[in-house]
């Protein structure tokens, strides 16, 4: 099944997971380099993430109006998955507006915005994992169905954490419970990508290539390796700050943060070869899901940054603010591609 036009295509939340990670990006780097300029971008980006996700939103709740349509669509093995990017692109809002919300509203204000983002996004993750899982099993479209989109239901997880941080610190009373709540949907996400991306690798090695127009999937997996590491130095930091117990270093969450790295920057080089490929052999389309280029690499960014700040190596720092830089520049190219994309679907209207 394929979506009837590009305007209604399941990955465009996808713009606001990718704004909002370069956001949280850029913020990281500002408190690294202590650069103000960069705190303001990352707030501005951070505005414009946000239009992003209202302006999108109804082209997600318009698939209500149809119940038997949006059944249909989350049974395609290729665009299921992709509906994903709704509760992920709210949970990137919550972290994103957790961390840099204080900057220009009263912190009480960034913490409720951050747990309405949190609550509607953690339930919609539940309710459209359980709904694409059992979907999925019911249809089962063998190896050739797969692709590095079925990772983003796992990612969604591992995004509850991140989000809950500023909430941990704001209530030290209720800390141990949320951050119980926090390595619940950690586990999680591990699990699940734990299980799937033998599936991803298994389609890639004993199944004909993937289909040009599924491309950007090929970057995927980067998504959970960065943020496995990531979530974890960042929650193992707040936990040992609350005096959760057992909890009294967040080394484990640097190790875990490094292997995540080192496994992304070789999927990362083996995806770009496989492209490469397809592009010798033809035209890979350009859609929407060519927003599946930018979160995985702020994923990967934001792991690097964490492991600079709390090691501080200046080689790791410094390869932080060079992956920053690769970020943004996806990020445009992104945005031209589906600004391009948007106008043709309006003229055509």
């Amino acid at each position: 099944m394929s979506p009837p036009n590009p305007r209604s295509h399941p990955a465009w939340f996808g713009a606001v997971m990718g704004t909002g990670a370069l956001a949280l990006s850029l913020a990281y780097q500002a408190e690294i380099w202590q650069w103000e300029w960069l705190t303001t971008a990352a707030l501005v980006t951070l505005g414009l993430a946000s239009l992003l996700g209202v302006v999108l939103l109804p082209r997600y709740l318009n698939r209500l109006r149809d119940r038997a349509e949006l059944a249909a669509e989350l049974r395609d093995p290729g665009h299921g998955a992709q509906l994903a990017t709704l509760p992920a692109g709210l949970l990137v809002l919550a972290v994103a507006w957790g961390r840099l919300g204080p900057e220009i509203v009263p912190t009480a204000v960034s913490l409720w915005i951050d747990g309405v983002l949190l609550v509607v996004g953690a339930g919609l993750s539940l309710a459209l994992g359980l709904a694409w899982s059992s979907s999925i099993i019911r249809t089962q479209p063998g190896l050739g169905g797969i692709n590095g989109g079925w990772l983003i239901p796992p990612v969604m997880n591992l995004l509850v954490p991140l989000a809950l941080l500023p909430i941990i610190a704001a209530n030290p009373a209720q800390s141990t419970l949320l951050i119980v709540v926090a390595f619940v949907f950690y586990g999680l996400g591990l699990t699940l990508f734990l299980l799937v991306m033998p599936l991803v690798v298994a389609r890639l090695a004993l199944h004909e290539p993937i289909p040009a127009a599924m491309a950007p999937s090929l970057w995927i997996p980067l998504a959970p390796a960065g943020i496995l590491g990531f979530a974890l130095l960042r929650l193992l930091q707040t936990a040992a700050a609350s005096d959760f117990p057992g909890i009294t270093s967040a080394t484990p969450g640097v190790v875990i943060s490094a292997m995540g790295v080192g496994f992304g920057l070789w999927w990362g080089a083996l995806a770009t070869l496989e492209i490469l490929r397809m592009r010798r052999v033809g035209r890979v389309p350009r859609h929407p899901g060519w927003w599946g280029f930018v979160f995985p690499v702020a994923a990967m960014t934001l792991s690097i940054s964490g492991i600079g700040a709390t090691t501080e190596v200046w080689l790791v720092k410094i390869l932080g603010l060079l992956a920053t830089v690769g970020v943004l520049a996806i990020w445009l190219y992104a945005a031209v591609v589906t600004t391009l994309i948007e106008l043709r679907a309006r003229s055509a209207r």
